[in-house]
């Protein structure tokens, strides 16, 4: 082909993927390569413990990068830009080498360090300057760890990088960190958009060991010699912030606008609204509300974060083995076929999809995944609608607490739903049926991978500024109305059995976490 493109790579928890994409947004090519944790073999090696092998990550972006350079022709690659998952970060010597893996965030090491820094500092105060609840796998928690356990490497460690800003290190040569991955580490001041000196003192970690912050969009360095030997992308391409996975989705999705709610659905749902300023007010932490800043400077996002896809997983492996064990995807078929002939409320069952202890809008009362209502001629397919309704349930109640977050003025018009989620007509309807807000599904491919290129282009000089990107990017919509009907059914449903649920169980959740469970 001819023209202008821009690349995105999106390092995934289970896949890296390189796109290239025209000024207007259109694919052109995509690559991409498996990718997961690894048990940790070197450096204090415990089977237990997990890590990202960074050589192997690296060696797979090369992969993608060549792949799809190499169906591009004659076109020319304005810039690069980089997006992936948060927390995950790595020290580096002087010459830039790794002194230790990578953490995963699928690891659990730093329960203790967790325990630790909240009694430091306090979870009110750690929320009102990084704006992120004191989750174990945030790197203020690593950092304790290394000082606590290995202290060695942070003495001989010069920089640390998150796992995009180091992809972006081996493309460029040249250190920085995004502002919406450094909104991860919880060692962030986001009212100021910079390092908190008081939360790196609190874990004795000067923040000289940070690399440069930088807005989303910035160039901070061009491919190197080296670097273009191993990706066959051309020396000297721009090399651009990106930014945190949910930030670059929203922009990938095309909102820029404060009256969309953007809902991230995969094994985890994320839904988000866009700020202009950063409200870490406690009512919100009671809520499991979580501040990063946004990829456009000077405006933040508020987020909830929930198990969403992850309890579906659980549904189809332990009721639908045989389509399970075979991997046959028509498994989902089936079960959203069975779920869809019952009625709203799925025939008396239902689902407090708490999954994930300490996690979602039942945080505050130690919620555990609940099934209610079951009797002996309960059926799967009962299971499988009231899941689905009790995830549009808590989404229900994370879009009320948003809406209270942006601020009374505020009227939401919609739901841009994004991600695997997407793919699932129920779900989809069920989403705006029981919010009463249309859910938006953009109609283009590979969301996060458009949103990163996109940035590529800001940095490149290919746009102005993320608002003529998103004048200029082409993102058809699907929108699915509310059923005037159910909404009202499912409102009877949410305010007169889903709400007394978990704090009907709070008492009986802590009486089981006295006694050990």
């Amino acid at each position: 082909m001819h023209g202008d493109v821009l690349l995105g790579i999106d390092i995934g928890a289970t896949g890296i993927k390189v796109g290239a994409f025209d000024p207007q947004g259109q694919l052109v090519a995509v690559a991409a390569r498996s990718n997961g944790p690894r048990p940790q073999t070197t450096h204090d090696p415990r089977p237990s413990w997990l890590i990202w092998d960074a050589d192997e990550i690296w060696g797979k972006v090369c992969e993608a990068c060549r792949e799809v350079r190499a169906t591009l022709g004659d076109a020319r690659i304005r810039g690069v830009a980089t997006t992936g998952f948060g927390c995950d970060g790595v020290p580096l010597d002087a010459r830039g080498e790794r002194l230790y893996p990578f953490i995963s965030w699928h690891c659990g090491r730093t329960r203790p360090q967790r325990e630790e820094t909240q009694a430091r500092l306090g979870a009110a105060r750690l929320y009102q300057i990084a704006g992120y609840h004191n989750y174990a796998i945030n790197t203020l928690n690593r950092l304790l760890w290394f000082r606590q356990e290995r202290p060695d490497i942070l003495e001989r460690a010069t920089l640390w990088l998150q796992m995009q800003d180091y992809i972006a290190f081996r493309l460029s040569g040249q250190a920085a960190t995004d502002i919406t991955i450094a909104s991860t580490t919880m060692a962030l001041d986001l009212a100021e958009r910079r390092w908190s000196d008081e939360l790196l003192r609190a874990v004795d970690v000067d923040p000289g060991l940070f690399a440069p912050l930088r807005e989303s969009g910035t160039v901070v360095g061009e491919i190197t010699a080296a670097a273009a030997t191993q990706t066959g992308l051309p020396a000297g391409t721009p090399v651009v912030t990106g930014g945190h996975d949910c930030e670059i989705a929203t922009l990938g999705s095309g909102v820029n606008d404060p009256a969309t709610l953007v809902d991230i659905t995969g094994t985890w749902e994320i839904i988000l609204a866009l700020l202009d300023r950063f409200t870490p007010e406690p009512a919100f932490y009671d809520q499991g509300l979580d501040f990063e800043c946004h990829a456009v400077p000077g405006q933040y996002i508020c987020q909830g974060l929930m198990i969403a896809g992850g309890v579906l997983e659980w549904l189809r492996a332990r009721f639908y083995p045989e389509s399970f064990r075979d991997g046959n995807e028509g498994a989902y078929e089936e079960m959203f076929g069975e779920a869809d002939a019952w009625e709203p409320g799925a025939g008396g069952v239902f689902v407090l999809p708490s999954f994930m202890r300490g996690m979602g809008p039942a945080q505050k009362y130690d919620a555990r995944g609940t099934c209610l209502g079951l009797t002996t001629v309960t059926e799967r397919g009962q299971l499988v609608r009231a899941t689905l309704e009790g995830l549009c349930f808590q989404l229900r109640q994370q879009v009320a607490a948003l809406e209270v977050c942006a601020g009374a003025s505020r009227k939401l018009s919609g739901l841009r739903v994004v991600g695997g989620g997407q793919k699932n007509p129920l779900w989809v309807q069920l989403k705006a049926d029981v919010t009463g807000l249309p859910a938006e599904v953009p109609g283009v491919p590979e969301i996060t991978l458009l949103g990163a290129a996109i940035l590529a282009g800001v940095g490149a000089g290919v746009y102005q500024d993320v608002d003529d990107a998103l004048a200029t990017v082409q993102i058809p919509i699907v929108t699915t109305e509310p059923r005037p009907g159910y909404t009202s059914r499912y409102v009877e449903l949410y305010e007169g059995v889903y709400q007394a649920i978990a704090p009907g169980l709070e008492q009986a959740c802590r009486g089981m976490a006295a006694v050990g469970l």
